[in-house]
């Protein structure tokens, strides 16, 4: 009877085990505000996707892919004498590993993620006024930028999950994001002034919510 009191129990421990290894897809969304060092952008949006396996009851390990589209901006900072509008589009994906519980109403958590971010960058610029280019001496708008970059991407969120029923969650999160050095190519008429490429990392800090799925 001890011996099958205890296979009983070894078989519900193991039940319970293969039960918190759990699959979650979530979509997140929000706002955002990017840093570029010299130039901040001001707002924006953030979205993405992610997959996550609960390989135990408090650690979740997955995949992110985060969309990041900071509304254009005008700037003065970026163009020595000149005044410039950038548009920018970043894409993630990230390996992620999130803590926190499975179990219970309100979940808080935290997760980070590293991996690699493939950034489009456009920059547009010209002179301030008593300013001309240097080849020409003329005022006209010009392309200086018009390429992609890649680099390391780094992710570190906190947030909370509450339980709408045992399947389905709504959340909150707040998230900083690094997108490491990338090397953009300028445009013909950027080397005409004497500019070949232009290196930089940017920041931003995303704020929203999350809607996820266990099964």
């Amino acid at each position: 009877m001890i011996r099958l009191s205890s296979l009983l129990l070894l078989v519900c421990l193991a039940s319970r085990a293969q039960a918190e290894e759990q699959t979650e897809i979530s979509f997140h969304t929000g706002k955002m505000s990017l840093n570029m060092g010299k130039a901040s952008v001001g707002g924006g949006f953030a979205y993405g996707l992610r997959y996550l396996h609960s390989a135990t009851p408090f650690v979740g390990v997955g995949l992110d892919v985060d969309f990041l589209k900071p509304a254009d901006t005008s700037t003065s900072n970026l163009v020595e004498d000149g005044l410039a509008t950038t548009s920018i589009d970043s894409a993630s994906m990230m390996g992620v590993v999130r803590i926190g519980p499975t179990e219970g109403a309100l979940r808080p958590n935290l997760l980070l993620g590293l991996g690699i971010h493939l950034t489009s960058f456009r920059l547009e610029a010209w002179p301030k006024p008593g300013f001309g280019w240097v080849d020409t001496g003329t005022t006209e708008k010009r392309t200086l930028i018009d390429s992609g970059g890649r680099g390391v991407a780094i992710k570190l969120q906190g947030g909370a999950d509450y339980a709408v029923t045992d399947n389905y969650l709504v959340g909150a999160f707040l998230a900083f994001n690094y997108m490491g050095s990338a090397t953009y190519e300028t445009t013909n008429q950027a080397k005409s002034v004497g500019v070949s490429s232009v290196s930089g990392s940017m920041t931003a800090i995303t704020g929203g919510v999350c809607l996820s799925a266990r099964f």
